[in-house]
């Protein structure tokens, strides 16, 4: 009887200590996958281990870009919580899921010949996906970001550019396709943001992340930016600043086999170029912003005080093509003849000729899927 409870005692004693070292453990080892970043280099400040739900967090996750900016990290992580989805579990599939709370983007452009230090940061270089994919042992089947902010920066432009989104929340579920839907998109995406200029993005979206090359069907709105709040941007890149006015852009795009398909319909209305009394100070300038203005003012709804047009999209995901004359038509379209719709079309949709009958949709049920797997 003695040595039965030495025994167990050995064995409690063991796994406290394994519970103990997990944490420096885990940590080492996520800063090695860190040490791995091609161009980049990171860091945490800990990670909590709870063995109950089958999870691990990891604190304050920061990369920089090597030779970058010292100020503006790419990635600002404050809590990563990465554990087994108890969901597809029940259901008798072991996947992953990752829950990003409240973390930032930064991404910094340049012309690449100013000498700035941090110029292109976009994280290009590196397979984020197998970052991710070393973090969890297990496939992730949902991800989802919280309350997080994207931000765009340019130093080297007169004035320097700050654009962002924040509020940023994403959803992407079935990844893995633990469900076993027959559906050839089985996963959903959804995502919501405010932007600068208080513009309201949405975006829902099918896809299939199983194949190479994923196949998916979305529809993106973008909707009511205030353009005078992009005002930094539009000077530093065309010289025009603008008074008043809103813009929205709206999106249908598919792709099938890496054949992709779709349109954007930029919409801006309401627009006014010139301030006479403010722009008088530079001449130059005058001109330039009236001769835009006049184009504007020449080529919109005057009914609907709209300008704007839809650009086609068609081809190779590596070689998409915009056509060129049927945007130029769509803007006389819009103007002469009927504004464009504040909203998408439904015009575009993906259609598996291997699982669908002629005039037959699953738009619907995708649509219902998503909605349900957001409720969950």
């Amino acid at each position: 009887m003695k040595k039965k409870w030495i025994v167990i005692g050995g064995v409690f004693l063991v796994l406290v200590f394994v519970r103990l070292m997990l944490p420096y453990l885990v940590t080492r080892y996520v800063n090695s996958v860190l040490a791995d970043l091609k161009g980049y280099d990171g860091s945490i400040s800990g990670v909590n281990i709870y063995l109950i739900r089958g999870a691990y967090t990891i604190n304050d996750l920061r990369i920089f870009k090597i030779e970058g900016n010292d100020a503006v990290p790419f990635i600002d992580f404050p809590v990563t919580d990465l554990s087994v989805e108890w969901r597809a579990l029940f259901s008798g599939a072991v996947v992953g899921e990752v829950v990003i709370k409240k973390p930032k983007l930064n991404f910094i452009g340049g012309d690449g010949e100013s000498g700035v230090s941090g110029e292109n940061q976009t994280g290009a270089e590196v397979d984020w996906v197998d970052f991710i994919k070393k973090l969890i042992p297990l496939k992730i089947n949902r991800m989802e970001i919280v309350q997080g902010t994207v931000f765009f920066y340019d130093f080297t432009t007169k004035p320097k550019v700050s654009l962002f989104l924040d509020s940023l929340n994403i959803l992407a579920t079935n990844l893995n396709n633990s469900e076993e839907i027959t559906d050839p998109l089985p996963s959903s995406v959804s995502a919501t943001a405010t932007s600068i200029g208080g513009g309201k993005l949405g975006i829902e979206m099918d896809i299939n992340v199983l194949k190479q090359i994923p196949d998916l069907d979305m529809d993106l709105k973008f909707e009511e930016v205030n353009i005078p709040a992009l005002n930094d941007f539009f000077l530093a890149y065309s010289k025009v600043d603008m008074e008043s006015g809103t813009f929205s852009l709206f999106s249908e795009v598919t792709i099938d086999s890496g054949n992709i398909t779709g349109y954007l319909k930029p919409i801006a209305r309401n627009i006014k170029v010139v301030n006479w009394d403010k722009d008088k100070q530079n001449p130059l300038n005058l001109i330039w912003q009236s001769i835009v203005g006049v184009l504007a003012e020449a080529f919109e709804n005057q009914k609907q005080d709209q300008f704007a047009t839809r650009v086609p999209i068609e081809g190779q995901v590596n070689d998409i093509e915009a056509a060129m004359w049927p945007s130029v038509f769509n803007v006389f379209k819009n103007a002469f003849v009927k504004a464009f719709e504040l909203n998408t079309e439904n015009s575009v949709e993906y259609v598996d000729a291997n699982s669908l009958k002629p005039n037959e949709s699953r738009k619907d049920e995708r649509k219902a899927r998503r909605k349900e797997r957001r409720d969950q």
